[in-house]
């Protein structure tokens, strides 16, 4: 987002009456200090002032006399507070839509009270609204109003490009095509003036040119055919490659994109967005330019020909164009809600796809069809006016254009009759205008194919265009990591108004066991996610072996990571596919030794078919707790240097947790190892605890350590032994 948007001019000069100095911080906020919405409030900061305006009404605080400004959010808003010579002020409101901005601003205001004037904050999310014209942006990064139309034409051109011998086949045989068509009318001619006289033909005659007219339509037949073959090879072409570097460039990208994404949205335009695009090629993009060869040659044919006749050919063709083109905003529109529709669509089906073990367990299914079934109306009622809009609006177009060929119909027939044409040059000339009625009227449907693939292409292009935001540095080492990890200062949030982390500092040795404990979304999961560099920290750094783990080359350091998440996902295949899934290239005894030590070895024995029984999507024809051990097993493989275990063992009974326990405490030797557990009894071994709490760590220690401070870590324990005995 843009955190220095230029003020009006009239506000600048009012600011030029208290500075010379440039804002570095500017935004327009919705919500004036009355509580009531508004259009005319701007808040910013110069290095050494920060100003709001309000109307006529306007505000200037010198930094000096500040020490400390926060952003706090509300339930339906925020607010910008500032504390001027020690006392806490609200300087300025918004509503949820701008507040991740005000929290940026009032972060980077606060850097200026601390005298941080070399600093400056970066907001890495996208804009809601067109900062151009200020409409909301349907879903894409541009505008689709702003947006330059010869950016979706260079788009199509560079992703047809590999394929230039081949599309260059295509209009050669468009161009013959064209030729054919336009010189058959003048055989045709010669023959009716010629031949089809009184006097003048013959059977022979008749006959030679049946010959050579079935000759020619042989020609053209064969032409199109291979010309029709060579459009769908070239759009299926594409295709496949389009949804190959979709498929590729979203593996690339980071969580945080991928987690703000609705999989039904992203799967859509992978699937149907390439489609269209596919469409296009096929029946549109091959034919425009045997189309507008076709269209050229037919307007000078005709003004060479008859040029009043071909004025009055043409006298309805800039009415239909005007129209066309007047509404070819409102196709655009129609077309990106009715993909709106579509996603919504698609993400309830995933959905429920994904969730219909609950949905059974509930019994609402009925309830699920219902909620399909209104989102179908919806999109079902879309289409249907859309549908009912093209079916009338491009008939009338055509309709538009058949006008001219009726005018020259009379015009042409009172010239033959007064002897200015021959019957043959009025047939040529009435043909001639029936081509022409074709190209016209296929490209007045032009606008509708357009649309749709210029539609697709924005949205296929908002996920290419996106950067990934975890990437490799341009000289990334590849570093065998021994296991000594610092957390230097760090702080991070998933949006930037709500920081998860703050500050938090954390030194840990080759081999240590660190446990993480704390309640529900202290950040827990984030911090090995960070450490995991899934995500890269807003402020401070992570080292891993005394090197910024941005300097590692990404693939190589999560090589060396085995991780056991809370939630255990596995693919549909087989049991070996999925343990050899961290190592494809593990041997049997490899996979056997890991699931040994992982205490799975036993019941995947037992299965069907060993380890390649077909265990389903998600792994459904286990229990929690084999998934759960497979997942060890599949850590285990990589022979990991950093060890990562989210609730690794709460879906194990007792005696599987004893085991998987025993395993672990061999397998992290020489291992640094993050377990986070609710259970608190499986960290007793571990070297040390932290306690995370109010964004930090509040407690660090062994677990005898912790119990004899008796701070938040005595409390969950003496919680769980009080929860225990009840159950007991």
């Amino acid at each position: 987002m843009d955190l220095n948007t230029a003020l009006p001019a009239a506000l600048a000069e009012k600011l030029k009456k208290h500075t010379e100095l440039q804002p570095i911080y500017c935004m327009r906020t919705d919500i004036g200090n009355d509580g009531m919405f508004t259009k005319d409030c701007w808040l910013g900061a110069t290095e050494k002032e920060i100003f709001i305006f309000e109307g006529e009404a306007e505000k200037i605080v010198p930094v000096s006399s500040c020490s400390d400004a926060a952003c706090r959010s509300l339930v339906n808003g925020g607010l910008l507070t500032l504390t001027i010579n020690g006392e806490e002020e609200i300087l300025a409101r918004s509503s949820k839509l701008h507040i991740s901005k005000l929290a940026c601003i009032a972060k980077g205001i606060k850097w200026l009270c601390e005298g941080k004037t070399d600093k400056r904050v970066v907001n890495r999310e996208k804009e809601k609204y067109c900062p151009k014209c200020g409409r909301v942006l349907p879903g894409t990064a541009h505008c689709p109003k702003c947006d330059k139309e010869h950016r979706n034409l260079s788009r199509l051109l560079s992703i047809c490009s590999p394929h230039k011998a081949m599309l260059t086949v295509i209009v050669l045989l468009m161009l013959l095509g064209s030729a054919i068509d336009l010189s058959v009318q003048f055989v045709l001619r010669n023959f009716v003036d010629g031949y089809l006289v009184p006097g003048k033909g013959n059977a022979l005659n008749i006959l030679s040119f049946f010959s050579v007219y079935l000759g020619i339509t042989v020609i053209s037949a064969v032409g199109y055919l291979f010309r029709t073959y060579l459009c769908n090879k070239l759009g299926v072409n594409v295709t496949y490659k389009l949804r190959e570097r979709l498929d590729d460039h979203i593996q690339s990208l980071s969580l945080s994109f991928l987690n703000k994404r609705n999989p039904g949205a992203v799967i859509e335009r992978v699937s149907n967005d390439t489609n269209h695009i596919r469409d296009f090629i096929c029946d549109c993009f091959c034919n425009m330019f045997g189309m507008l060869v076709t269209l050229v040659s037919l307007v000078i044919l005709m003004l060479v020909l008859n040029w009043k006749l071909a004025l009055a050919a043409f006298a309805f063709a800039p009415v239909t164009i005007f129209c066309a083109r007047t509404f070819w905003p409102k196709i655009r529109r129609i077309y990106h809600y009715q993909s709106r529709r579509s996603d919504r669509i698609q993400n309830k089906l995933q959905d429920v796809l994904s969730g219909i073990r609950i949905v059974k367990t509930y019994g609402k299914e009925k309830e699920e069809v219902e909620e399909f079934c209104k989102l179908n109306d919806k999109l079902a009622e879309v289409q249907r006016s859309n549908e009912k809009f093209f079916a009338t609006f491009f008939p009338l177009l055509s309709l538009g254009l058949a006008f001219g060929t009726y005018l020259i119909t009379y015009l042409g027939g009172m010239g033959v009759l007064e002897g200015e044409m021959t019957q043959g040059e009025l047939m040529q000339f009435i043909s001639y205008a029936g081509m022409l009625l074709g190209p016209l009227s296929w490209m007045s449907f032009l606008p509708r194919r357009i649309i749709n693939m210029t539609t697709s292409l924005e949205r296929i292009y908002d996920i290419l265009d996106e950067k990934p935001e975890i990437s490799n540095c341009e000289k990334p080492k590849k570093h065998k990591v021994s296991g000594d990890i610092t957390l230097d200062n760090i702080t991070f949030g998933y949006n930037s108004y709500e920081p998860v982390l703050e500050n938090l500092n954390l030194e840990v040795k080759r081999g240590e066991m660190i446990g993480l404990v704390g309640s529900s979304g202290c950040g827990k999961s984030t911090l090995i996610n960070l450490i995991m560099r899934l995500y890269d920290v807003d402020e401070g750094r992570i080292l891993v072996d005394g090197l910024d783990i941005k300097e590692l080359d990404i693939a190589t350091y999560h090589s060396q990571i085995g991780v056991v998440l809370q939630e255990t996902f596995l693919f549909a295949g087989t049991v070996l596919d999925n343990i050899r899934f961290a190592k494809p290239d593990a041997t049997y005894a490899e996979i056997i030794s890991a699931a040994r030590h992982a205490n799975a070895h036993e019941f995947i024995c037992k299965l069907p078919d060993g380890y390649d029984t077909y265990i389903g999507e998600r792994g459904h024809m286990l229990s929690g707790g084999e998934k759960q051990r497979i997942a060890i097993a599949r850590a285990i493989l990589t022979n990991p240097r950093i060890l990562i275990l989210d609730e690794a063992t709460s879906a194990l009974d007792t005696e599987s947790e004893y085991q998987i326990q025993e395993a672990f405490e061999r397998l992290r030797k020489d291992r640094t190892t993050f377990a986070i557990a609710h259970r608190l009894s499986t960290l007793k071994n571990a070297d040390r605890i932290a306690v995370i709490d109010k964004h930090g760590i509040a407690e660090l220690g062994t677990h005898n350590e912790l119990l004899r401070l008796k701070g938040i870590y005595y409390g969950l324990v003496m919680a769980q032994l009080e929860m225990n005995k009840t159950k007991e």
